[in-house]
């Protein structure tokens, strides 16, 4: 299965790692030994921006990426007060997708998704490029594909939140760092790197910061001695840079805790979504057998694990992979933030570590385990591509409420969690399409998102919108939990004419003094 020969020394940045470790580098399979050239990046960056495209446009807008829509429709300064109150550990991400929308319209799915599928591809470089240097060229172009193909990528590909910007950042500072360990008079400027993108990372969601603790036993992995301790000493002032730099985010991101309570303490099920960051159980059971298959054939070759498997691989992306969401789950035993969004950076990592497996199995059976990868997660990217491939489907809602809208009709938006006599509006649906629930007169709400400085505004009292509904004929009532007596129209002379049942959303047509 591979080709001859003895395994070389790993050479130096524009190889496959630092020949000042003394490691060798795993046997190369036919036709590999040409794997150094910037094609093993640029190959699986491509490959993986194209998956991101292709049907970019088939899921409905999700709620989360409504309230995207919700925070740039408006202002830079109106934006900037509501970051005050509300979703200040997205304002980085906001104020990107601000300027594109400012740029490029918010007409359709792809505008606003395209940063995380360009996002999604430069990670795929990123991991390529580690493979390449940690392990070999033919393990990091692997490693790209398998990450280009992973049910999990596409996902945030074509996701308008910032998991994709996360997971392309934690690739970007793990290369950083693991240049600066093998740099010489070039570290400063690799830590430098690393600062910046630890600030950046830190901008796009406080929570991904979690990387810098996996790094530190990283750095303690990679061994100690005088050289070392001048890399711990510049990793120490790289991190306490990128702290200084997001402390005002984290102090104003501490007061708006109270919008994570939604999140319960952790179950069964929480652990399990950890194996979302491939994709489902049957994809994670063939990834098991890969591996096993890989090692089983290292083994009965007396082939020793650490060629495909290095120590600084392993100590890189282990405590990458594992250590974010033991901690997160830890720490919702106490406070619950736990959600598996919060760690979509590991999986970099992942990708990373089974990559190995595909160059072990050589230059037949590994493209051929990569092929059976890609089949068995087809089915989840085909559902991933769906109009209800988000779990919602706000755009066949509004497309229902545009067919059938007469003028003057009004909206009412319920939570079965607050009723909308209380506290803030969290209902942003109709930020997600412009012909649908814009179109209507929301007699449920208060002051306005641009007055009150939130994502969906607050909502009226009850008096108020009793008062509005007396006034109004037909009125639509959205909710996205369960439907339920809509007790705010009692007495007015409403009745249900019409409900439909939507992925994720329940939508009722009331008229008033219409005939049972």
């Amino acid at each position: 299965m591979h080709g001859s020969g003895q395994p070389a020394v790993i050479d130096g940045p524009g190889g496959t790692g630092s020949s000042r470790t003394g490691q060798t580098a795993p046997a190369q399979p036919p036709g590999a030994a040409g794997l150094s050239g910037p094609w093993v990046a640029l190959l699986p960056a491509a490959v993986t921006l194209l998956a991101g495209l292709y049907r970019i446009s088939g899921p409905s807008f999700s709620k989360d990426e409504a309230a995207t829509l919700a925070a740039v429709h408006r202002s830079f300064p109106q934006l900037i007060r509501m970051l005050g109150s509300v979703d200040v550990v997205h304002g980085a991400y906001y104020v990107l997708i601000w300027a594109v929308v400012r740029l490029a319209g918010s007409s359709s799915e792809l505008t606003v998704r395209l940063p995380s599928a360009l996002a999604m591809a430069a990670a795929a470089g990123v991991v390529a490029l580690l493979g390449r240097r940690l392990v070999s060229g033919w393990a990091g172009l692997a490693a790209g594909l398998l990450f280009a193909i992973l049910p999990s990528v596409s996902a945030y590909a074509q996701d308008a939140r910032e998991g994709a910007i996360l997971a392309a950042l934690a690739a970007t500072a793990s290369y950083c760092l693991l240049r600066a360990a093998d740099a010489g008079r070039s570290r400063r400027r690799w830590l430098a790197g690393y600062g910046v993108t630890l600030a950046l990372l830190g901008f796009g969601n406080l929570f991904a910061l979690l990387l810098v603790a996996a790094h530190a036993i990283t750095l303690l992995a990679w061994g100690s001695g005088r050289r070392d301790r001048g890399l711990l000493r510049g990793w120490l002032i790289a991190v306490a840079a990128a702290a200084v730099a997001v402390s005002p985010v984290a102090v104003v991101g501490y007061s708006q805790l109270h919008q994570i309570r939604w999140i319960q303490p952790p179950d069964l099920t929480d652990v399990v979504s950890v194996q979302r960051l491939l994709g489902r159980t049957s994809l994670l059971i063939a990834t098991v057998v890969v591996v096993a298959a890989a090692a089983g054939y290292c083994a009965a070759r007396r082939v020793p694990l650490g060629r495909y498997w290095p120590g600084r691989l392993v100590a890189l992306c282990l405590p990458w992979l594992i250590l974010p969401p033991v901690i997160l789950l830890t720490a919702s035993l106490i406070q619950p933030v736990y959600t598996f969004r919060y760690i979509v950076f590991c999986i970099p990592a992942a990708a990373l570590l089974i990559a190995p497996a595909l160059a072990a199995l050589g230059g037949y059976a590994g493209p051929a385990a990569l092929i059976t990868l890609l089949v068995i997660g087809l089915p989840s990217q085909s559902f991933e591509r769906s109009a209800v491939g988000h779990g919602i489907n706000i755009r066949k809602l509004d497309q229902i409420v545009a067919r059938h809208h007469q003028p003057g009709d009004a909206l009412l938006n319920v939570s079965a969690r607050r009723g909308p006599q209380k506290g803030t509006g969290e209902c942003t649906l109709e930020a997600a399409y412009p012909y649908g629930l814009a179109r209507l007169r929301n007699i449920s709400t208060g002051l306005s998102p641009q007055q009150s400085g939130t994502l969906g505004g607050t909502y009226a009292s009850t008096q108020v919108i009793r008062e509005r509904a007396a006034t109004v004929r037909r009125i639509w009532v959205v909710e996205w939990t369960s439907p339920q007596r809509v007790v705010v129209l009692d007495g007015l002379g409403f009745r249900l004419v019409h409900r439909w049942d939507i992925q994720g959303l329940w939508l009722r047509l009331y008229v008033r003094g219409a005939r049972r």
